[in-house]
């Protein structure tokens, strides 16, 4: 896969390296990860480049379910340093090897690459689906403008792998818990070894303490692009983002819309004739339905779309709203179709064809 540092710092070297020549990794963080998780939801275009957008949450998550601290973005660049160090680590701590790719990780940040002797500017950044990198061409030196145009340029980042919707543990193994009490035990020789201000660049979980240290809001627009990417593929493990603001207004008219055509409806159905309502219940009691079950069938369907808007399935939610409510106006129709019938013929028999009292 990838290392999690710049200028080519490779796997199998001394372990005790510094491998953070930047400070990138040099900060305080006094947080217990032991119990939460993070959740890489999308890789989303911004005005200031392209992000991962991300949810952290806290202990007793379920899987990451509830719990959430919130859903914030990082750069490419910063989210797949701190993703990889974890990775590392946990390598590592297992008594593995983690292969490092310096060449992959130097995309990370702003390349020029020359080819059939043109120059141009690479960087990583998001692909189409929002789950995964690609190389970007970019006009500038900076990569802040991207080319028109994408060219293929052979360059290899299948290492850059990151699980998108993915519900990770921020401290994922036993060789985690190993490696903590370690750190604790050796607590003041690391800061000797780092910092003595109170500062470390070993944490104890890389990723969410980099993640949380480096946070930035994810506003509106950034949310509803990484549920835009996340529509594309379905995933279980995790509740979402549940309906957008204009899905839970339509849900409100489409729910307030059925018990219109409801009430519309029973109340047309008292306004029938004997005749007509003797019909229909030997029509109901033909279909081997009892009529007292009625409420309780139609309680049961409100309640089983309650449970599927509960769970975010937004396709059946949308499906039996509205058959739901074409059912209702259907009947409801019917039943005045059939009062305006019944009124015709009613006026027909009192007046006669000549307009006078029969």
């Amino acid at each position: 896969m990838i290392a999690s540092v710049p200028g080519g710092v490779w796997a199998g070297e001394d372990k005790n390296k510094n491998n953070d020549d930047d400070g990138f990794f040099y900060f305080q963080d006094t947080n217990d990860w032991s119990q939460s998780a993070i959740y890489p939801m999308s890789c989303i275009e911004t005005k200031n480049g392209d992000a991962v957008v991300y949810a952290l949450y806290k202990k007793n998550h379920n899987q990451c379910r509830k719990n959430q601290m919130g859903t914030y973005k990082m750069s490419v660049e910063d989210f797949v340093r701190a993703y990889t160090r974890q990775v590392q680590k946990e390598y590592e701590n297992n008594g593995k090897e983690y292969q490092v790719n310096g060449e992959t990780m130097a995309y990370l940040q702003c390349q020029e690459y020359y080819y059939n002797n043109n120059m141009y500017y690479m960087k990583v950044g998001c692909r189409n689906t929002g789950k995964g990198f690609q190389v970007q061409a970019y006009t500038d030196m900076y990569c802040t403008q991207k080319a028109t145009m994408n060219y293929n340029m052979g360059i290899d980042i299948s290492s850059l792998r990151v699980s998108f919707e993915t519900c990770k543990a921020c401290v994922a193994s036993s060789g985690y818990n190993q490696y903590n009490n370690q750190y604790n035990n050796n607590n003041q020789n690391q800061y000797d070894n780092y910092y003595n201000s109170g500062v470390t660049n070993q944490h104890d979980s890389m990723l969410c303490s980099t993640a949380n240290h480096y946070k930035e809001t994810c506003n509106r627009a950034c949310r509803r692009a990484a549920r835009k990417s996340s529509s594309s593929s379905s995933r279980s493990a995790f509740s979402g983002e549940g309906f957008s603001a204009l899905g839970k207004f339509f849900l409100w008219v489409l729910s307030l819309s059925a018990v219109f055509f409801l009430l519309a409806a029973l109340a047309q159905r008292k306004k029938m004739s004997k005749q007509d309502a003797m019909i229909e219940d030997a029509a109901i009691k033909s279909s081997g339905v009892d009529k007292k079950y009625i409420p309780r069938i139609f309680i049961g369907f409100i309640l089983f779309i309650i449970v599927l808007i509960l769970l975010k399935k937004k396709a059946l939610t949308w499906f039996f709203l509205v058959a739901i409510n074409i059912a209702l106006l259907g009947y409801w129709m019917h039943l005045k179709k059939k009062a305006e019938q019944n009124a015709a013929v009613s006026g027909f028999q009192l007046y006669g064809d000549g307009g006078a009292a029969a």
